[in-house]
Formats: structure tokens, C-alpha cells, sequence
């Protein structure tokens, strides 16, 4: 009994060893009394060089004996996006955000986001599931996207803040602040920008080489990255998959050492877009992908990029392993590898990762921060000052919108997005999201009927599953569906590889689903995935195959089976049940047949559609109500990373039905939602009323129904030009916008021009006074006036200050936007402003010289609420010279 005790008492120690968190050791790297530089020295000399690599490499597990966690990356473009087991306020896409004109606003919703983001570390549930199990969430976000806008064709103008420089960067800037704090010890997030830089085209996103001068570079694409740098303080940039003027940007060490740290005096660490140091080896054409193909294997490719110094932070295994053996062969100095682990290890210290939890500003944050009543509000406000009235003209004698609930009885809304919110790319899970249907109904009540017509698209056709419902998720926070290949035909045993795909629609026939089957007749490949219905319904999924047996399995049951045909297209489809707010596990099953002369899969859904006895009957319920609502647009079926648009203006289908539509009710206003433009002469001569809504957030569509209805007034502004047809402009790939790309540039009528934005409201400004009518390098230009609200309700105003250079130069825009601001008045209401401008901001890059230069003489003044609507116009002269 003695020696059982003696034995009991000797293992509960070590059980509550175990139990215990791991004790941090006693070594000045966990003093946080040190400076931070001291306490680099000391963990950097006590680690080796295997453990540097991993802790400046994704995914990995730390060096435990150390106890130094690795750093989990997360999205927050327009609200936290990872991960996304936890609800967090979706606020709109970027592009809306910029349409607001408010940077201050910006500043708020990144104080919300990184308020969610504290929370969730601090106090919410830990990952449960995958390779991030018993992590807390993440501090290190890959947001924002700051690519500007200049060619309306790319897939993800989505995600930046429009066309202009100035705009881009006060919004990168402000949302930089808003996400890192102000606290002067610890960062509240660590914020990226990316993608550095001339990162605009899908189709080629990979292997595309962007040809820039130095001029345009530095005046037109590089302004919001030094803005982030110097203004927002950024800890984080990401550089391009793309080669910029023939270099990829992932080793291109003037970009990165020479401009991004020299000159601007970046002081983080420098990432390169997932997978982007793979893309430089051989072999990548062969395997079915895109790359530049410049060095013989990966040792070579690791070296390439830490030789140039541009890398710190790698997404693959290149700096575990290959770099140890550039290391090992004498390709890169060990040097080079502490320099980089320096880098990510200070931001590390600078959230405070490595300090006891009780020091940090933001620890009592109570997980219920995230979806809390005020960032509900505040993405509310922001869907509302995103808002553009594009168009508001009459209808038997006055403006269509808004309407007027005393004169409607019932109103119809219809359209693909009347009861399917899009939130695009890199979104969150909302909680209790409001499409402009619900809306609708939430705003009237029971004043006014409001009858609902399901959209249905032709034939009913199968469509991918948007990524945004999807919440299984890649190393970029996008929504996949992950893919195991195995060379028996049964799946059976350990896959042979495994990758991620965004769709499953494959062609394969003579070609292999991955380089590893090559040449294997029977094969298989296990699709699964996790998805999130955003609303309850009876969903149909389908696939269309042919050449091999395949499975449908909804959380392991058997949903659709084939046999398959070895010579035709099979369609097969399948009603389920989904319910708002539960995940469901799919799986797809593809088992090739022998000898198949086809080899092809697709898998889809269609959504639910509500039973109604309008059904087919649109046009006659329109001719019957007061109103109709039409609720049109894009989708991430049409743009998102990896797919640019494919074609200008809304979808064929939806054209026709607003030709019919039109003709039955003229009482009809169109609401866009959508990440670009819409090009589109006909609906402007034919849609009374077109109010553009982007993508707007969980709020969006009771932020739509309280303009459409008079309570908000309509006070944003286009961040991008609307073009009338894409043949108004060069290439997608012709990165030159001196050639006709912009407000800068483009000298051909717009659909809508860049800053245009109507109210319910007339606005006047008065007279502008000028501080001097000459000015020297070191001066500030003072312009002054006051804008009066002269219509008969309240509403915002956005004043734009534009200048237009008298003088001649070379490669000389049309006018340049040099401030704005937005501005609140009630009925008869006027606000007195001033906008100023250094002198200096009115520079241009001399590329004989390689020098910035303000230019001698004078300078037109523009005022006015767009680019094409100028009102007040004043000339002063400049003194300037080289900077």
C-alpha cells in the first residue's frame, strides 16, 4: 500500500505538469522591461538556424522548447474575416467604403475591426479544428488591398478604394490607424498592404509582367504605399505574384530595399503573396499552373529571394527547408536569415505576443465585442454614406426617388440580388445580415405591402458555390474546397497529393488533375468542403460528368451517385434541406473509368427559390403595383480573385428583363450591387432612377430601403470612372495611363465621371478665397469657401479640389484631385471650409533628373462636386523647383 501511495504521489506532479500552461523560461527575451532590440539579441543567439526558419514561415509549430508560438495570419479587408467559426460585423467592400468619401469613417470601422480582432484573442474560443487547433485567433492581418483601380476589367477592383491616388491613400492610412491603435507600447494588429505593386489582371495574376515607368510608378502607383509606410505606419507589405518591368516583384530588391525600406522607411516585415517564391522554379508549366520559371529548383529560387533581401516572412516551406540548404551550400548568408527572423520577430514583441496577457490595453475586450449593437450601427452608417445616386430623373414631373410612402400601397422588388445580400470577397460571417428585401420590410412594416419575386436565373443553371458562403478556408483566407489525389480508382489509403481549388468545373480528358497522375489510367480525387447558408431553404446541387463514378456525400451521407458514361455528359441534381446558421461538410467523389473518352466534373447549386404566386408572372405584377424595386448587378460569380470580368455592363439576362420591365413600369428604380463599374449607355437612357449600392455589408439592404424611402439621403461619390464601353480603353494588360485610363487621363465622355454622386438636395457654393496669389516651395495653398444646402431636406455633400497645371510638361493629366471633404447640412444649412494644399504635393517626377520637381507657374484652382462639374475656378501662380 506504501508503494502505491509513494507512486500516486509521484505522478500527480506530473499530471499537473502536464495540465499546466507551458512556464515560460527565465531568459531576457520574456522580459518585457528590455528594449525590444535587446531582446531580439538574446532569443536570436539562442536559437538555431532550422528554428529562425521556422518561426519567419507560416503554419508551422513554433520552437516549443522556447516556448515561442508561430504567428497565424487573418483577412480583415471590411471587417474580420477569420476565422470565420466566429461571427464578426461585415462592414461594405472597400470600393463602397471609398464611395463615401470619408476617411474618418474608415478610421472607425478599422477601431471596430481590430476591437473584434483583441476580443477574439483575448476571450473568444480558440480554433478547434485543422492545422490551428488550440490557437487563439489571429493578430497578423493581410488587409488592406491597395492596388489601384485603373482598369475597370480586373476581377478584384473590389477590394481597393478606386482610381485616385490622394483618395487610395487617405483611405489606406486611415484604416492603418483605426486597425493598429494608438497605444504607444504594443500595436493593437499588425496591418499589411498589399499587393507591391502593378498587381491588377487575374487571368495571368501568376506569371503577368507589369511594364511601368519610373514616372508613372512613382506619382500614380506607388503614392498609397508610401502613404501606408509613412502615414499608416504599416508593419506588413505584401508583394505581387506579377514581374514588374521584367523582375517579379518577390525578388525585386530595388523595390523592396532600394524604395519600400531607403526611401520610405518601412521598418516591418515584407511577405510575399502565397506561394509567389514556388512561382520562380521550373516545372510549374508542367504541373498545370502559371509561374516565371526563372531558377532550376527551389534551393535556388529560396536564395534568389533572401540574396535580393525582400522577403522576411515566407508562406512555404521554402525558408525551413531549402533555405537551410542554401544556407548549408553557401548560396545565402546566414546573415540574411537573422535579419528577416528580426523583422517578424519585432512585430511579434510589438503586439505584445510574448508578454504576460495582463499588460495588454485591449485584454478585457469581452468576446461579445464582436457583432456588438455599435459596429452594427456603424456598418449601418457606413452602407449608407456608400451610397451613389447615379441617377434620378423625372417621372411625371418630378425625380423618381425618393419614394413617397403616402402615395405607395404596395411596391415590388425584384431581381438576382433583391434577397441575396453579397458581402464579396474576403468577407466575414454576419450575424443577422439584412438583404434589401428584409430590408424592405423592416423599414415599412405594415404601411406598405411589399411583394417579393424570386429571381431565377435561365434553365436554372448550376453555379458555383460563392466563396464568401464557403468557411473552409485556404492560407489566404478564401473559401476552397480542398483536393486529395489518390492513383487507385477507390480513394483509398494516403493520397499521392493534395492542393486547394476555388470551383470544381475541370476538363480534364488527356490531361491529369495533378502532375503526380500523369499517366494513370484509374485515378481518384476526394473534393471536400465546409459551407454556411446564409439563408434556410431547399437548396438543389448538381454535377455535371462524364468518364467516371462520383459521389455526393451532405455530412457523410450519400446525397448523388453515377456511374457515369464514358462517352456523354451526365446531369444529375438533388434537392436538401439547408437552415440558416448551420455548417454542412461536403464531399465530392470523382473515381475515373478506365479508357473514359471523357474526363470531366462540375459541381454547383442552385438556390433556394421561395414559392409565390408570382412566380413567371413578373411583368404583370409590375403593371399592378406602385413601385418596383429592381435589385441588379454582380456577384463573385462574375469577379473575384482569379477571375476578371469577362464582359462590360450587368449579365444579358438582367438586360432583357429591365427591357421589359421598363416597358410595363416606369415608376421602377434600378439598385446596382457590384465591385466595379457598370458600363452600361442603355440602362442610362432608359432607367429613370439608378441608385449603386456595391457590396454593402451586413446593413446593406436597410441602408438601401432608407434612401430609396427618403429617411437617408444619398451623399456618396464614384472613387472610379464609369466608362461607356471597354473600347474607350487600352488593354487590360497595358499598365500605361497616360494612354486614356482614368479621370487623369481620359479624355472621352464618361458614363458617370469620377466623383459624380447626386442628392435629394441642391447644394451652392460660394465664391473661393485664396491665402496668396503666389506660392514658393515651402507654402501651403488656403482655399476657402462656404457650401450652402439650398434644397428643402438635409443631406451630405462631398466638395472636390481640383488642380489643373497652365503650364506645359511632359505626360501632364487633366486634373489632379488635391483634397475633399464631406460635409453634413440641413435644410438651409451652410458650413464655411477650408482646403489646403502644400505646395509640394503639387510635384511630378522628372525621370531625366530622377528627382521630384514642383513646376514654375500657374495653376488653375477647380472646385466642384465631380470631376466634370466644376463650379468655382480660381489661377494662382507657383514658384517651384526640385525637391
Amino acid at each position: 500500500m506504501k508503494k502505491w501511495l509513494l507512486l500516486f504521489l509521484m505522478w500527480i506532479p506530473a499530471f499537473l505538469g502536464k495540465a499546466q500552461d507551458f512556464q515560460k523560461p527565465d531568459i531576457p527575451f520574456y522580459n518585457h522591461q528590455l528594449s525590444v532590440e535587446e531582446r531580439l539579441d538574446d532569443i536570436s543567439n539562442r536559437l538555431t538556424n532550422s528554428e529562425k526558419g521556422h518561426m519567419i514561415t507560416l503554419w508551422n509549430k513554433g520552437v516549443p522548447r522556447l516556448g515561442l508560438k508561430s504567428f497565424m495570419p487573418g483577412e480583415a479587408l471590411h471587417g474580420l474575416a477569420a476565422p470565420r467559426h466566429n461571427a464578426a460585423t461585415v462592414f461594405p467592400q472597400s470600393i463602397g467604403l471609398a464611395a463615401s468619401w470619408n476617411p474618418d469613417l474608415m478610421k472607425a470601422i478599422g477601431d471596430a475591426v481590430s476591437d473584434e480582432a483583441r476580443a477574439q484573442y483575448h476571450n473568444g474560443p480558440v480554433i478547434k479544428k485543422g492545422n490551428e487547433k488550440g490557437k487563439k485567433g489571429p493578430l497578423f492581418f493581410w488587409s488592406p488591398v491597395i492596388n489601384i483601380g485603373r482598369d475597370p476589367r480586373w476581377g478584384r477592383n473590389q477590394e481597393n478604394y478606386g482610381e485616385d491616388p490622394l483618395l487610395t491613400s487617405q483611405f489606406v492610412s486611415h484604416y492603418l490607424k483605426g486597425l493598429q491603435g494608438d497605444d504607444p507600447n504594443y500595436l493593437k494588429v499588425a496591418a499589411g498592404a498589399k499587393h507591391f505593386v502593378a498587381n491588377n489582371e487575374e487571368h495571368n495574376r501568376f506569371n503577368g509582367n507589369a511594364d511601368v515607368s519610373e514616372k508613372q510608378l512613382r506619382e500614380y502607383y506607388f503614392p498609397a504605399y508610401k502613404a501606408a509606410v509613412q502615414e499608416g505606419d504599416a508593419k506588413i507589405i505584401m508583394t505581387a505574384y506579377n514581374a514588374l518591368n521584367g523582375l517579379p516583384c518577390v525578388e525585386n530588391s530595388w523595390l523592396v530595399n532600394d524604395v519600400l525600406r531607403k526611401e520610405w522607411g518601412f521598418d516591418g516585415f515584407v511577405i510575399g503573396d502565397y506561394g509567389s517564391e514556388l512561382m520562380l522554379t521550373q516545372g510549374w508549366k508542367e504541373r498545370g499552373f502559371q509561374g516565371h520559371e526563372k531558377y532550376a529548383d527551389n534551393v535556388a529560387s529560396a536564395a534568389a529571394v533572401m540574396n535580393a533581401q525582400t522577403l522576411d516572412m515566407g508562406n512555404t516551406r521554402l525558408f525551413r527547408k531549402e533555405l537551410m540548404q542554401a544556407i548549408e551550400e553557401g548560396k545565402v548568408d546566414e546573415k540574411e536569415l537573422d535579419r528577416a527572423f528580426r523583422n517578424v520577430m519585432r512585430v511579434g514583441l510589438r503586439l505584445g505576443m510574448f508578454d504576460p496577457e495582463e499588460l495588454s490595453p485591449w485584454k478585457d475586450l469581452p468576446f461579445e465585442t464582436m457583432c456588438a449593437d455599435a459596429h452594427k450601427a456603424l456598418a449601418l452608417k457606413a452602407a449608407e454614406e456608400s451610397l451613389v445616386l447615379l441617377q434620378n430623373n423625372p417621372v411625371d414631373g418630378q425625380p423618381i426617388l425618393p419614394f413617397q410612402k403616402e402615395k405607395i400601397k404596395k411596391v415590388a422588388i425584384v431581381g438576382p440580388n433583391a434577397d441575396a445580400l453579397n458581402f464579396g470577397t474576403y468577407s466575414g460571417v454576419a450575424k443577422d445580415p439584412v438583404s434589401v428585401l428584409n430590408g424592405l420590410r423592416q423599414y415599412l412594416g405594415e404601411d406598405i405591402e411589399v411583394v417579393y419575386v424570386p429571381w431565377k436565373k435561365k434553365d436554372q443553371e448550376l453555379v458555383d458555390i460563392p466563396m464568401d458562403r464557403i468557411i473552409s478556408l485556404d492560407n489566404q483566407g478564401m473559401g476552397v474546397w480542398k483536393a486529395r489525389y489518390y492513383t487507385n480508382k477507390q480513394a483509398h489509403g494516403k493520397p499521392i497529393a493534395q492542393n486547394t481549388v476555388a470551383n470544381i468545373d475541370h476538363h480534364w480528358n488527356e490531361k491529369a488533375p495533378h502532375a503526380k497522375l500523369k499517366g494513370q489510367d484509374s485515378y481518384s480525387v476526394v473534393y471536400s468542403s465546409t459551407i454556411a447558408p446564409t439563408k434556410s431553404g431547399l437548396y438543389t446541387l448538381g454535377i455535371e460528368t462524364a468518364g467516371a463514378n462520383v459521389t455526393v456525400k451532405v455530412n457523410g451521407a450519400p446525397l448523388i451517385r453515377t456511374h457515369g458514361d464514358k462517352e456523354n455528359v451526365e446531369h444529375l441534381a438533388k434537392a436538401i434541406r439547408f437552415e440558416e446558421g448551420q455548417n454542412y461538410e461536403l464531399e465530392v467523389l470523382y473515381m475515373k473509368n478506365a479508357n473514359a473518352q471523357l474526363n470531366q466534373l462540375r459541381f454547383g447549386w442552385q438556390l433556394p427559390v421561395d414559392e409565390t404566386a408570382y412566380e413567371g408572372g413578373e411583368m404583370e405584377l409590375a403593371a399592378n403595383v406602385d413601385a418596383v424595386i429592381a435589385v441588379m448587378g454582380l456577384s463573385v460569380e462574375y469577379e473575384r480573385e482569379s477571375i476578371d470580368r469577362s464582359f462590360e455592363g450587368l449579365p444579358r439576362e438582367q438586360v432583357a428583363f429591365l427591357k421589359e420591365l421598363l416597358q410595363v413600369n416606369k415608376n421602377t428604380a434600378v439598385v446596382l450591387q457590384n465591385g466595379s463599374s457598370i458600363e452600361s449607355e442603355w440602362l442610362k437612357q432608359h432607367a429613370p432612377a439608378i441608385l449603386e449600392a456595391w457590396y454593402p455589408g451586413e446593413q446593406g439592404g436597410l441602408a438601401i430601403a432608407k434612401a430609396l424611402f427618403g429617411a437617408v439621403n444619398p451623399g456618396g461619390k464614384l472613387p472610379m470612372t464609369f466608362v461607356k464601353s471597354w473600347n474607350d480603353l487600352p488593354g487590360q494588360d497595358d499598365y500605361d495611363i497616360a494612354k486614356g485610363r482614368t479621370y487623369l487621363y481620359f479624355e472621352k465622355e464618361p458614363l458617370f465621371a469620377f466623383g459624380h454622386g447626386l442628392s435629394y438636395t441642391d447644394f451652392e457654393f460660394s465664391p473661393m478665397e485664396i491665402n496668396a496669389e503666389s506660392f514658393a516651395l515651402e507654402d501651403e495653398i488656403v482655399v476657402s469657401f462656404s457650401v450652402r444646402n439650398t434644397g428643402d431636406r438635409s443631406g451630405d455633400e462631398v466638395a472636390q479640389l481640383y488642380v489643373k497645371e497652365l503650364f506645359e510638361r511632359n505626360e501632364k493629366p487633366i486634373q489632379r484631385l488635391k483634397a475633399f471633404q464631406r460635409v453634413h447640412l440641413g435644410q438651409g444649412e451652410h458650413a464655411n471650409v477650408q482646403l489646403s494644399i502644400p505646395v509640394k504635393d503639387l510635384a511630378y517626377w522628372d525621370e531625366n533628373d530622377k528627382q521630384w520637381k514642383v513646376g514654375n507657374g500657374p495653376i488653375e484652382l477647380r472646385l466642384g462636386n465631380a470631376s466634370d462639374k466644376i463650379h468655382l475656378t480660381k489661377t494662382v501662380n507657383i514658384v517651384g523647383g526640385a525637391l
